[in-house]
């Protein structure tokens, strides 16, 4: 989220006047960071306190991705002067940037005390409370920046934002179309008022506005990359997966970076092509499908996925060899996994081999099936929690308390296939006794090997949108996922059907946050299918 200027600590008189800062700033201002850093360095062994040195080389540290560096040279600073806004607001921002929003909060609120009437400053406090999620106190900030300046553009920017992440999505959309009407080429604010447009459900006016987006700054990646996360999840899966394409150009995107042309689906002539994972587990375990469709190809193909999981991959990937990410050979042309529905099969989802293409080891499943022998009652796996690092975690993954209308009924037993984050849970419950755990015995050697096992010896598995829906609906195990009222693309905007597996059947929110619903729903199916 992009926020109006820091104070403009730059020109603060006094502070730099001297020649040899003046000096360093102006290479600071240039973006030859180590040169400014040099010099600021230098003026530091002569004067250990020198305040501008200590900030600036603070804003160096910051520039060059070192944040924990960058608040102690500015807490220095700070404790020297702490006379001087602009240092405090630097290092709020630094503190924010850590993911340290208390401190944050803290040092923009002296900024506030210190400058009541700069709306800077209002809006770098509303900026903190934004990222700590108290997007409530973030508006109230805003909207006092905005009425002391009340046609800056870049605050009234912010103020849509933060309507937006208080889910007040009619006045952000007002606010929004004012900044996009007064500059159609401010990109981050056609992307977000094309998120408040889809989070209203408008999801065909979202992709008007997202075309407009990209009429007027045509090389935006990030549009183009919404544009075709919108079209997926409406179906229009030709226009969605050409427009996928762009992810490549986005900053810090979860996928590796090559130096080889990418493959558009031509004959190989005898080279030897590398596809790469990308993205989360889920990901791949979702995609791995299409390695069916390169097995014949007139040439070497490789494929490059997380460690862990290998194992699980390769009855699928059939003679196409799989190696390590970031630990592949020599190859002569590249794609991203997620790259090949575009090429095959008019770019819709497609079922390979009746929609069945991951396989359990029967040792394995015969193994658990023992050991689940003793627990009556029909056997129901349960997860609940995807990866936090993933940007909408909030909204997918489900606090383990919501599945107790599953855990009261005394026909079924629940069994955890929740593993790391998430799993502490249970004991939390007061229903806890009610869940079988053996996930301290599981996926010791290979990930998935032992829950791929233990899920072809349940009768159901139920679960948040995380990558054990994936792996259920590779295998054909029935699985019962339960989204968020707005979910991922994959899974559509409607129905109970997955049109990427047959054994799958979708529950869906009927209001945002409403697990309440989703659970009184899957407990009915449940008794149901009885």
């Amino acid at each position: 989220m992009s926020l109006a200027p820091a104070l403009n600590r730059e020109e603060s008189r006094g502070l730099y006047a001297d020649e040899q800062l003046a000096s360093a700033l102006a290479y600071y201002r240039g973006g030859r960071y180590d040169r400014a850093g040099t010099i600021y360095k230098k003026v530091l062994k002569k004067e250990p306190e020198n305040v501008g040195a200590l900030h600036m080389l603070g804003l160096i540290a910051q520039k060059n991705g070192r944040g924990e560096r960058a608040v102690q040279l500015l807490i220095k600073a700070a404790k020297l002067d702490a006379s001087r806004p602009e240092i405090l607001c630097d290092l709020g921002n630094a503190f924010k940037s850590l993911g340290r929003h208390k401190d944050a909060i803290k040092a923009h609120r002296m900024v506030l005390t210190m400058l009541p009437n700069s709306p800077e400053a209002h809006s770098n406090l509303g900026a903190a409370y934004n990222s700590a999620g108290k997007a409530g106190k973030a508006v109230v900030c805003f909207e006092s920046a905005l009425k002391m300046r009340p046609n800056d553009i870049e605050l009234k920017y912010n103020l849509g934002n933060g309507l937006v992440a208080s889910e007040r999505y009619a006045e952000a959309e007002e606010v929004l179309r004012q900044v996009v009407y007064e500059k159609p080429d401010h990109i981050r604010a056609q992307i977000n008022l094309c998120a408040a447009l889809k989070e209203e459900g408008r999801y065909d006016a979202a992709i008007r506005r997202y075309q407009k987006a990209i009429n007027a700054v045509p090389d935006s990646a990030e549009a183009h990359w919404n544009l075709a996360l919108t079209q997926l999840a409406t179906g229009n899966y030709a226009d969605g997966w050409n427009e996928y394409e762009w992810r490549s150009l986005l900053p810090g995107f979860a996928m590796e970076k090559m130096d080889r042309p990418q493959w558009q689906g031509e004959d190989l002539n005898g080279r030897t092509l590398l596809v790469h994972a990308e993205q989360g587990l889920g990901d791949t375990l979702q995609f791995a499908r299409y390695l069916k469709l390169l097995q014949d190809m007139d040439g070497d193909v490789v494929f490059a996925c997380a460690d862990r999981i290998r194992k699980i991959l390769q009855p699928v990937a059939g003679n196409i060899r799989i190696v390590p990410l970031k630990k592949h050979p020599d190859h002569d042309l590249q794609t991203p996994l997620m790259s090949l529905p575009r090429l095959f099969n008019d770019a819709l989802p497609f079922e390979p081999t009746g929609g069945i293409y991951l396989q359990p080891n029967q040792s394995r499943t015969d193994a658990w099936r023992e050991k689940l022998e003793t627990p009556p009652g029909r056997r129901i796996g349960i997860a609940w929690q995807g990866s936090s690092a993933y940007q909408h975690d909030g909204r997918r993954s489900i606090p383990l308390l919501n599945f107790e209308p599953l855990a009261r009924r005394e026909d079924l037993q629940l069994i955890s296939l929740q593993q790391g984050e998430g799993a502490g849970q249970i004991e939390e419950m007061p229903w806890r006794d009610r869940i079988l755990d053996l996930t301290s015995e599981m996926d010791i050697d290979h990930a998935f090997a032992d829950t791929l096992a233990v899920m072809a010896s349940l009768d159901l598995v139920v679960t948040s949108d995380t990558a054990i829906a994936h792996l259920a609906g590779a295998a054909g195990i029935p699985v019962y996922v339960a989204l968020c009222h707005l979910p991922d693309w994959r899974w559509g905007l409607e129905g109970e059907s997955s049109p990427w597996y047959d054994s799958m059947r979708l529950f869906r929110q009927d209001h945002p946050g409403d697990w309440t619903s989703v659970f009184q729903k899957i407990s009915s199916a449940i008794a149901e299918d009885a």
